[in-house]
Protein backbone atom coordinates (compact mmCIF):
# COMPACT_ATOMS: atom_id res chain seq x y z
CA UNK A 1 0.00 0.00 0.00
CA UNK A 2 1.36 3.37 -0.98
CA UNK A 3 1.39 6.46 1.85
CA UNK A 4 0.50 9.50 -0.44
CA UNK A 5 1.74 12.74 1.78
CA UNK A 6 0.54 15.73 0.98
CA UNK A 7 2.13 18.94 1.15
CA UNK A 8 1.50 22.36 0.60
CA UNK A 9 4.29 25.03 -0.33
CA UNK A 10 3.67 28.53 -0.39
CA UNK A 11 6.78 30.52 0.92
CA UNK A 12 9.72 29.70 3.61
CA UNK A 13 10.26 25.79 2.56
CA UNK A 14 14.05 26.39 2.18
CA UNK A 15 17.00 26.68 4.79
CA UNK A 16 17.64 30.49 4.99
CA UNK A 17 21.49 29.26 6.09
CA UNK A 18 21.93 26.78 2.73
CA UNK A 19 23.35 28.04 -0.49
CA UNK A 20 21.45 29.16 -3.46
CA UNK A 21 23.10 26.73 -6.11
CA UNK A 22 22.56 23.86 -3.12
CA UNK A 23 19.19 24.35 -1.84
CA UNK A 24 17.74 22.81 1.47
CA UNK A 25 14.90 21.97 3.11
CA UNK A 26 13.88 23.75 6.20
CA UNK A 27 13.97 21.71 9.55
CA UNK A 28 10.16 21.55 9.89
CA UNK A 29 9.62 20.21 6.65
CA UNK A 30 12.29 17.41 7.08
CA UNK A 31 10.86 16.77 10.54
CA UNK A 32 7.15 16.28 8.75
CA UNK A 33 8.39 14.45 5.93
CA UNK A 34 10.47 12.29 8.40
CA UNK A 35 7.39 11.79 10.51
CA UNK A 36 5.33 11.09 8.10
CA UNK A 37 7.38 7.94 5.96
CA UNK A 38 8.06 6.26 9.10
CA UNK A 39 6.18 3.21 8.57
CA UNK A 40 5.43 2.94 4.95
CA UNK A 41 7.66 1.03 2.47
CA UNK A 42 6.10 2.64 -0.88
CA UNK A 43 5.56 6.66 -0.52
CA UNK A 44 4.24 9.57 -2.90
CA UNK A 45 4.56 13.04 -2.40
CA UNK A 46 1.59 15.06 -3.32
CA UNK A 47 2.88 18.60 -3.76
CA UNK A 48 1.35 21.89 -4.67
CA UNK A 49 3.64 24.89 -4.81
CA UNK A 50 4.01 27.52 -7.61
CA UNK A 51 5.22 26.28 -11.12
CA UNK A 52 8.50 28.13 -10.91
CA UNK A 53 9.08 26.65 -7.69
CA UNK A 54 9.01 22.38 -8.62
CA UNK A 55 12.41 22.13 -9.49
CA UNK A 56 14.22 24.03 -7.01
CA UNK A 57 12.00 21.93 -4.58
CA UNK A 58 13.09 18.60 -5.80
CA UNK A 59 16.09 19.21 -5.94
CA UNK A 60 16.26 20.68 -2.05
CA UNK A 61 14.46 17.20 -1.12
CA UNK A 62 17.18 15.52 -3.09
CA UNK A 63 19.64 17.97 -1.33
CA UNK A 64 18.65 17.30 2.11
CA UNK A 65 17.66 13.91 2.72
CA UNK A 66 21.33 12.88 0.96
CA UNK A 67 23.15 14.87 3.03
CA UNK A 68 21.04 13.38 6.24
CA UNK A 69 21.87 9.95 4.48
CA UNK A 70 25.76 10.47 4.40
CA UNK A 71 25.50 12.03 8.22
CA UNK A 72 23.90 8.63 9.57
CA UNK A 73 26.33 6.29 7.23
CA UNK A 74 29.58 8.26 9.41
CA UNK A 75 27.17 7.62 12.53
CA UNK A 76 26.73 3.82 11.72
CA UNK A 77 30.51 3.29 10.88
CA UNK A 78 31.70 5.32 14.09
CA UNK A 79 28.70 3.11 16.40
CA UNK A 80 30.00 0.29 14.95
CA UNK A 81 33.81 1.08 15.46
CA UNK A 82 32.88 2.16 19.44
CA UNK A 83 31.08 -1.33 19.34
CA UNK A 84 34.67 -3.03 18.05
CA UNK A 85 36.35 -1.60 20.50
CA UNK A 86 34.20 -1.97 23.97
CA UNK A 87 34.58 -5.57 22.49
CA UNK A 88 37.73 -5.40 22.56
CA UNK A 89 38.37 -3.76 26.02
CA UNK A 90 36.42 -6.10 27.93
CA UNK A 91 38.39 -9.44 26.25
CA UNK A 92 41.52 -7.20 27.01
CA UNK A 93 40.45 -6.44 30.80
CA UNK A 94 39.83 -10.53 31.59
CA UNK A 95 42.72 -11.08 30.02
CA UNK A 96 45.04 -8.85 32.25
CA UNK A 97 43.34 -9.56 35.38
CA UNK A 98 43.94 -13.47 34.13
CA UNK A 99 47.65 -12.74 33.75
CA UNK A 100 47.97 -10.88 36.97
CA UNK A 101 46.37 -13.13 38.84
CA UNK A 102 43.65 -11.39 40.04
CA UNK A 103 41.75 -13.04 43.12
CA UNK A 104 39.10 -12.25 45.56
CA UNK A 105 35.50 -11.47 45.71
CA UNK A 106 35.42 -8.07 45.22
CA UNK A 107 38.20 -7.46 42.13
CA UNK A 108 37.04 -10.67 40.54
CA UNK A 109 33.50 -9.06 40.84
CA UNK A 110 34.49 -5.64 39.20
CA UNK A 111 36.31 -6.77 36.44
CA UNK A 112 33.25 -9.22 35.50
CA UNK A 113 30.76 -6.82 35.70
CA UNK A 114 33.05 -4.06 34.01
CA UNK A 115 33.35 -6.42 31.15
CA UNK A 116 29.86 -7.75 30.92
CA UNK A 117 28.93 -3.92 30.91
CA UNK A 118 31.26 -3.56 27.65
CA UNK A 119 30.07 -6.84 25.85
CA UNK A 120 26.31 -5.59 26.94
CA UNK A 121 26.96 -2.20 25.32
CA UNK A 122 28.68 -3.52 22.62
CA UNK A 123 25.46 -5.58 21.87
CA UNK A 124 23.49 -2.48 22.20
CA UNK A 125 25.07 -0.83 19.66
CA UNK A 126 25.28 -3.76 16.89
CA UNK A 127 21.95 -5.08 17.65
CA UNK A 128 20.00 -1.58 18.83
CA UNK A 129 21.41 1.51 17.54
CA UNK A 130 23.00 0.23 14.19
CA UNK A 131 19.72 -0.91 13.23
CA UNK A 132 17.79 1.74 13.82
CA UNK A 133 20.23 3.91 11.87
CA UNK A 134 20.15 1.71 8.92
CA UNK A 135 15.62 2.04 9.14
CA UNK A 136 16.35 5.65 8.73
CA UNK A 137 18.44 5.07 6.07
CA UNK A 138 16.16 3.33 4.59
CA UNK A 139 13.21 6.24 4.99
CA UNK A 140 15.88 8.87 3.52
CA UNK A 141 15.99 6.80 0.51
CA UNK A 142 12.41 6.09 0.39
CA UNK A 143 11.74 9.93 0.42
CA UNK A 144 14.57 10.72 -2.16
CA UNK A 145 12.97 7.94 -4.74
CA UNK A 146 9.10 8.77 -4.25
CA UNK A 147 7.19 10.00 -7.12
CA UNK A 148 6.78 13.46 -6.68
CA UNK A 149 3.68 14.53 -8.74
CA UNK A 150 2.61 18.36 -8.81
CA UNK A 151 -0.62 20.00 -8.69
Amino acid sequence: MSQKIDLTIQHDYLNPFASPHNPRLCPELVDYLSDSTWYHSELELQISCPQDERERLQQAIGNTFAEKSEQLKGDISFQRLGGVVLVVLAISLVLVATALGVEGTIPVGVVTVTAWMMIWRAAEIFLLDIRKGRRELRKYRRIINAPKNFV
